[in-house]
């Protein structure tokens, strides 16, 4: 597993058109990566039919909360796994 891989400036041609800042879109991991986004349980709730669903917040390596709203995903402050990796660590006991 690794962070996920941040465009560069260069990359993205950042620059500057009529005081507007503009820059190309790169993607930071192909298509098809699979990446993992950390979030800590803050609480439980019942769901309808009386079964626990789990509160998150999104945290960043650091353990602190992001403030990101479940919504839409973004893929900074992920790690990047490969399936066997996955696979591999659904197969080790938890702790």
């Amino acid at each position: 597993m690794r962070p996920t891989r941040r465009a560069t400036a260069e990359e993205e041609n950042f620059r500057l058109e009529a005081g507007v800042v503009r820059r190309d879109p790169v993607e930071p991991e192909p298509v098809g990566t699979i990446v993992l986004v950390p979030f800590r349980v803050t609480g439980y709730d019942p769901d309808c039919d009386g079964e626990l669903m789990a509160r998150l917040e999104n945290i960043d390596f650091r353990g602190e909360a992001t403030g990101w709203e479940v919504g839409g995903v973004g893929i900074d402050d992920c790690l990047v796994a490969t399936q066997e990796e996955l696979l591999d660590e659904a197969e080790e006991p938890m702790a």
